[in-house]
């Protein structure tokens, strides 16, 4: 989290996800706790049984809510009973007659009025409720930031549960923190699905702390985490997002899928997940656990300020899996990162798998694990393997591999390859001195057109 400060593949192990609860006191042990990813024991996707479900639900095109349906226009000229020749007219209206299971569909136009979803909207683990595109075309349903104040989050959910959002376009949010849709409060249960976002931008993205993202799960509260979330097939663009992200998932969240997204070109990281930054006061659960990163295409994210902007980046968070994503023309690949020194080692970055992924044409570095500075975080439990890296490191001080403070990192079976003749940098940069990289083994990995940096 460097800067925050808040035709595809049918994956068909869905079905068989992991529906454990982490909480405080299994934190509090003096170990980490169970490796799940590394060993490939139990992998994304993550949440409980019923969520699951749901999620294939989603993945396959089901509808997901039977019970009454409502219509909002925003061209309707009165508040109507939320038929369809008589639609609502704000959402604020329309979300008050919404029950477990029913559907608002958002016809075609613009609307301009911020949407606050609160602990009120409920449905529950067999109805969802539903709000969605009637056109089921992001670009024909806009929420709109247009001469709003600055600032202005066009969707906050604040305590809503069992609730979809779906095929409508988020757009025009501008202010140092600005942005699409927050989830936070302990939200629960929370799907995002076939949505556009973009200029979504802070006002001057080199200053420190202008910070936007497309959507933040941001987990402050210590008494309920956000949890059992899904964003899927949603697209990303025209950004400026300064020092923030695009998909940013911090502090005590847990069970959160990030599936077949395209995020190109937001002027920072395209996908971060964190932690140990003391959003969340309780240091046990401040930082993300279980998430699963797949089938996601991130291009063109290039920093403002000039530091290195990874595609995917796990900074702070425990149990991650990294699946099949595609990362292309980013100035840095895949990063394991750590840089806040967590309380205890308990909270360290720990146990992340980085498998089938493709990266080419990250200038800077292609594949980083460790924590940067010898003070700050430690990186614990790695695993890069069967992913392909093509054409990286077309920087003199570029590298393919950089490995800095960790403990634990296996390298293996990955595809190096140079052939576009432009090779500039290193194969392998360690950052600090070699006590502070411990047991990383590098080996059984496939060199076309470089040198091999299997030790």
């Amino acid at each position: 989290m460097r800067s925050s400060i808040k035709a595809f593949v049918f994956i068909t192990f869905f079905v068989s996800g992991f529906g454990c609860k982490l909480n405080a006191n299994s934190m509090e042990k003096n170990e980490l706790p169970e490796t799940v990813v590394i060993t490939g024991e139990k992998t994304g996707p993550y949440g409980d049984s019923s969520f699951l479900s749901i999620l294939n639900q989603i993945i396959l095109s089901h509808t997901i809510s039977s019970g009454h349906e409502y219509y909002i226009s925003a061209n309707a000229s009165t508040e109507g009973n939320g038929s369809s020749s008589s639609p609502f007219k704000t959402f604020s209206n329309a979300l008050s007659k919404l029950s477990a299971g029913d559907t608002l569909y958002v016809m075609s136009g613009t609307y301009y009025e911020q949407i606050v979803l609160d602990s009120s909207l409920r449905g529950n683990q067999n109805a969802y409720i539903t709000i969605a595109a009637v056109q089921n075309n992001a670009n024909d349903s806009v929420i709109s930031g247009h001469n709003a104040e600055d600032d202005f989050i066009l969707m906050k959910i604040e305590g809503a549960a069992y609730v979809r959002i779906s095929g409508l376009c988020f757009k025009d949010s501008h202010g140092m923190y600005a942005g699409g849709i927050q989830i936070g409060l302990g939200s629960n249960h929370i799907i995002v699905d076939n949505c556009n976002f973009s200029d979504i931008k802070v006002p001057d993205p080199k200053i420190k702390d202008h910070v936007a993202n497309g959507i933040l799960c941001y987990g402050e509260e210590d008494d309920a985490s956000i949890n059992n979330i899904l964003i899927y097939n949603n697209n990303f663009f025209d950004m400026a997002t300064g020092w923030g992200e695009c998909i940013s998932v911090v502090a005590n969240c847990e069970f959160v899928n990030i599936i077949h997204n395209t995020v190109d070109g937001t002027g920072n990281i395209g996908i971060d997940v964190g932690g140990n930054y003391g959003y969340c006061k309780n240091p046990a659960l401040d930082f993300v656990r279980y998430v699963y990163i797949a089938e996601n295409t991130v291009k063109n994210c290039e920093s403002a300020y000039g530091d290195t902007s990874y595609g995917i980046y796990s900074d702070g968070g425990q149990h991650i899996h990294i699946y099949n994503n595609t990362v292309e023309n980013c100035s840095g690949g895949i990063e394991v990162g750590a840089e806040e020194p967590q309380k205890s080692k308990l909270y360290a970055t720990h146990d992340v798998l980085i498998e089938n992924n493709t990266v080419s044409y990250s200038e800077e570095c292609a594949l980083a694990i460790g924590g940067y500075k010898k003070d700050l975080g430690l990186v614990s439990s790695v695993k890069a393997e069967k992913n392909t890296f093509i054409n990286n490191a077309n920087k003199e001080d570029g590298s393919l591999i950089s490995i800095s403070k960790c403990d634990g990192v296996l390298i293996t079976e990955n595809s190096f390859i140079h052939n576009d003749g432009g090779f500039k940098g290193s194969v392998l940069y360690k950052a600090l001195p070699k006590a502070y990289s411990k047991n990383v083994s590098i080996k059984n990995n496939f060199y076309t057109g470089l040198d091999s940096a299997d030790e």
